[in-house]
């Protein structure tokens, strides 16, 4: 463990090494730290890899506007199929803002941080972040700055190249969040509500049931499969009623391991009354390997309104 946190704290300063400027008031750019790992960091290959994905994904077709996606964010070999299925249905929309919604994985957080950089980079280039936006919600208590935490975090990252090969010209603005309170996901919504306009795009970033010992999470062990999936559509069942008290009391009874779990409590708080939400692909790692001892779950939703 002393070995880990030691690793990590080198990795914490190397990308803030790489971030030009960062103490100087000069541009601030989050390189990437998966690249060649979690995802391809050849941009030729990156790009023909999303592009598969995107033209495998099985979409159907949407009439409505759509307004927010909750997406995965694992490694491209386990989960890009997934976030392929809620990205391609973007293809020839127009959004000039996509608010991302994900967890802090590496460090503990209270309430929401925004983003400290000016752009975040992958293999495909560069894409700007509203740091105003950002600055404007950081007066507000429940947000805050958390630099260190954000080069590290990979579920904000995980939705970038993905939205690099279906958009054009648009702005990000990053938001990880970590414990909330009962009243902050209200909060939260009413806070982010001025930023959402007609040209607004709404990525929630999580993962699904996290299941298997080395997530200390084992509710049963007999046909795992089928009871993964019961349990998991039992908590899209919820989120695409807009459900937010139902979704949380399942939480609660289910003890469902969804990473994402706070970002999406904040959606749910957020989406109008009118959206209407639909599961566009569900599955996991599982089914992957063929071994449901240690596997995490992986779902698309769109909404539209």
């Amino acid at each position: 463990m002393k070995g880990l946190i030691i690793f990590s704290g080198l990795i914490t300063g190397l990308f803030l090494f790489v971030v030009s400027g960062f103490s100087g008031g000069q541009i601030k750019v989050r390189s990437s730290p998966l690249a060649g790992s979690w995802y391809p960091a050849d941009p030729q290959e990156l790009k023909n890899t999303v592009k598969t994905y995107l033209d495998q994904a099985q979409v159907p077709e949407i009439k409505e506007k759509i307004i927010a996606l909750i997406s995965p964010h694992a490694g491209y070999q386990f989960s890009g199929k997934a976030a392929a299925c809620g990205f391609a249905a973007l293809k020839g929309k127009d959004f000039d803002r996509v608010i991302i919604i994900g967890p802090s994985h590496y460090a503990w957080l209270q309430g929401i941080c925004v983003s400290s950089f000016d752009f975040y980079e992958t293999p495909l280039g560069k894409v700007p972040v509203e740091k105003k936006v950002g600055e404007e919600l950081s007066r507000q208590k429940l947000f805050s700055f958390n630099p260190e935490a954000e080069a590290q975090e990979h579920s904000l990252e995980m939705q970038i190249p993905f939205l690099q090969m279906v958009l054009k010209n648009f702005k990000i603005i990053p938001l990880m969040v970590g414990k909330l309170g009962e009243i902050d996901y209200a909060e939260a919504a009413k806070f982010l509500r001025p930023y959402v306009t007609d040209k607004t795009l709404v990525v929630v970033s999580s993962d699904f049931t996290h299941y298997g010992e080395r997530f200390g999470y084992l509710p049963f062990k007999e046909d795992i499969k089928n009871n993964l999936k019961k349990l998991d559509l039992g908590a899209v069942d919820v989120i695409l009623k807009k459900d937010f008290l139902g979704y949380e009391k399942y939480l609660q009874k289910t003890g469902a391991t969804i990473c994402g779990r706070n970002g999406i409590g904040i959606l749910l708080r957020l989406l109008p009354s009118d959206a209407q939400g639909t599961l566009l692909t569900y599955y996991t790692s599982g089914d992957l390997l063929n071994d449901y001892s240690s596997t995490v779950s992986y779902v698309s939703i769109v909404f539209e309104k």
